[in-house]
């Protein structure tokens, strides 16, 4: 779901046209942050590679070294590591972090949290239901309630009307000969158009938000809520430079609110509107075939970020894969090693 997400995301913002050239806003964090992520998402990689010995000694060496704040689903997925290795205090240390920081364990994990040591067995009994009212008495209801509110108005927008009409723009986008003042351009256009307006009311609501509560992450509101606060950042398109949104970003990134590969995402698509590349290509997706010796460039300003570098799946994958016609076999083919 999350990479037909950012497959939308691109249409959008190549379908709104190129506005003049700007300067997009970002900022870079420490080198304690970079290294932190270069640890971190290499045991990222080794989790979802199933590799969890190897996952649990890079998520112990990111954790024992760093001094900032961590998002909690990484001491979850280390939490998992370490009882499949037999570390079971480990384990309990990483699950109390984890849920007193907001993490809410999906029930396909459920049955994974097993202790059998007597000691850890009798701590986690003892403790767990403590560990989630902490967790529960933090989380603020009222900015959990007027995210999800903006959901309703916001499914207009996914009818094939709509769909339709980014498509089309797409197309017309890409081809010099396409007029940008015919009649179903412009129809087509407007519908498009509006989708900005709605954005950007959900935005500045959002923000008003943000500044009196703080940034909506998993210890303030549920993931559901998260994702769609990130989603509305994300669309808010008349911050073209990025100037109001970035001191909120740049904060939530090293808060461990939002990941690296989040915040380039924010920042490639402010790129595309401005009429610029990205700078980051994040996500890959739409330009693996036209990223080319970019791609050095790209990685350089990525680690500069924190984020992993471009990994472009190995072509003899996309045969026989029509990315219109399959498109959630084409998504597994690129990787986002976040999920937040």
């Amino acid at each position: 779901m999350k990479s037909m997400t950012h497959k939308v995301i691109l249409v959008l913002a190549l379908s709104f046209g190129l506005s003049a050239v700007a300067q997009i806003k970002y900022s870079n964090p420490s080198e304690d942050f970079i290294s932190f992520h270069n640890h971190v998402s290499a045991a990222e990689r080794m989790f979802k590679n199933d590799s969890l010995l190897q996952a649990y000694a890079k998520y112990d060496i990111a954790f024992s070294s760093y001094k900032g704040a961590v998002n909690p689903s990484h001491y979850f997925k280390a939490c998992l590591c370490a009882l499949k290795i037999k570390e079971e205090f480990k384990a309990l240390g990483y699950l109390e972090k984890a849920i007193t920081n907001g993490y809410e364990v999906d029930s396909v994990y459920k049955d994974a949290i097993v202790f059998y040591n007597q000691n850890t067995k009798k701590e986690y009994q003892a403790n767990i239901g403590k560990w989630e009212a902490a967790r529960d008495a933090a989380k603020n209801s009222t900015v959990e309630s007027e995210i999800y509110s903006t959901l309703e108005p916001s499914r207009k927008f996914e009818t094939p009307a709509y769909k339709t009409a980014t498509e089309f723009c797409l197309a017309c986008l890409k081809n010099p000969k396409c007029s940008k003042t015919a009649p179903d351009y412009v129809s087509k256009y407007r519908i498009v158009k509006e989708k900005m307006k709605a954005d950007s009311i959900n935005a500045e609501s959002l923000i008003k938000n943000i500044k009196q509560f703080g940034f909506p992450g998993l210890k303030l509101v549920d993931k559901g809520a998260t994702e769609l606060a990130r989603n509305i950042l994300l669309n808010y398109d008349m911050d073209k430079k990025n100037e109001r949104l970035d001191a909120i970003l740049f904060k939530a990134l090293n808060d461990g609110d939002i990941s690296p590969a989040f915040y380039a995402s924010v920042i490639d698509r402010r790129q595309i509107m401005s009429g610029l590349s990205p700078e980051f290509y994040e996500p890959l997706m739409g330009y693996e075939k036209t990223i080319g010796k970019d791609v050095l460039a790209a990685n350089k300003k990525r680690s500069a970020l924190g984020l992993y570098p471009v990994i472009i799946p190995n072509p003899a994958l996309f045969k026989g894969i029509d990315p219109k016609k399959n498109v959630k076999a084409y998504n597994k083919l690129f990787v986002c090693l976040y999920d937040y």
